[in-house]
């Protein structure tokens, strides 16, 4: 028998946070020049029949982004009950029976060795916690990166967000939360009865990076590539993306919860997986 979850949030659980800029664009512009010709791919780089060479690719476009990803902690506490037995050993071998309050109970002997057995009930509890980064366009970006930037460069906390360059999202936080919630109700729980269940968010803060893109035609062919370096690191990435939808609302804290599923499958880069399928946020 169990009872239902409660689910409930921290009062500093919504928050927003946004990283400035380390590397200045025209630094950013010029290590994407010089990794221009990787845009397009290995294979067009190193056929040697048809690549892309310097005067054929140029740049057409560029923009400053700001990319978001969720840091995420929840705890879950769980009062329950089983009834167990304790099986008790009797060291004296002339024991028969034991008295316990008030009570005599027979002593169980295998052989030279004598035990009691005791039907007892358990109050137990449980605590679980669970922390991770989820990148908000739904990319495979390891967890520990993000946490690096969290751990290396500075951020300042918002309570509202109004900046053009804001990619819209497309993992809101009903599904971050949902990760959470899944990982934390798929431990087993051995009990006859589930007394007190409660989910708690301690922390649903959304970051907001600085990236740049560099999108480049390699004329002879028409095609387009992008290269990003990270705004943080200075990193450059080939093969990136140009994506196209942003935000077009201010964003505060209050609206993290309520962007539901509205937001989902609007984001479309050149290259990219199919949208998330979305759950139902979680009722408070």
């Amino acid at each position: 028998m169990s009872t239902s979850q409660i689910v409930q949030f921290d009062a500093a659980a919504n928050r927003i946070f946004v990283f400035d800029a380390v590397c200045t664009e025209p630094a950013a512009q010029a290590l994407a020049e010089r990794r221009k010709l990787g845009a397009f791919g290995l294979l067009a780089r190193w056929n040697p029949l048809h690549r892309p060479k310097e005067d054929t690719v140029e740049l057409v476009r560029q923009e400053l982004r700001l990319e978001p990803f969720w840091h995420l902690s929840a705890q879950r506490s769980v009062d329950y009950h089983r009834q167990v037995h304790y099986p008790v050993p009797v060291h004296n071998p002339d024991a028969r029976e034991v008295s316990l309050l008030d009570t005599r109970r027979e002593v169980t002997r295998h052989g030279d060795r004598g035990r009691l057995d005791l039907s007892v009930v358990e109050h137990c509890q449980r605590r679980l916690t669970f922390e991770t980064f989820v990148d908000g366009l739904q990319r495979e970006i390891r967890p520990t990166l993000l946490e690096h930037y969290l751990a290396r460069y500075p951020h300042t906390e918002v309570d509202t967000l109004d900046r053009p360059e804001l990619v819209r999202l497309l993992v809101p936080q009903a599904a971050a939360r949902q990760r959470a919630s899944d990982q934390l109700n798929a431990e087993a729980i051995d009990a006859d009865e589930i007394e007190l269940d409660i989910l708690t968010f301690e922390r649903l803060h959304l970051f907001v990076r600085p990236v740049y893109a560099f999108e480049f035609l390699w004329s002879t062919t028409e095609r387009t590539g992008v290269i990003e370096v990270d705004g943080l690191t200075g990193e450059a990435h080939e093969n990136g993306h140009w994506f196209r939808d942003k935000m077009n609302q201010v964003l505060t804290r209050d609206m993290l919860v309520d962007l539901g599923a509205e937001l989902s499958g609007t984001l479309r880069p050149e290259r990219a997986a199919p949208p998330l399928t979305l759950v139902d946020r979680l009722s408070p």
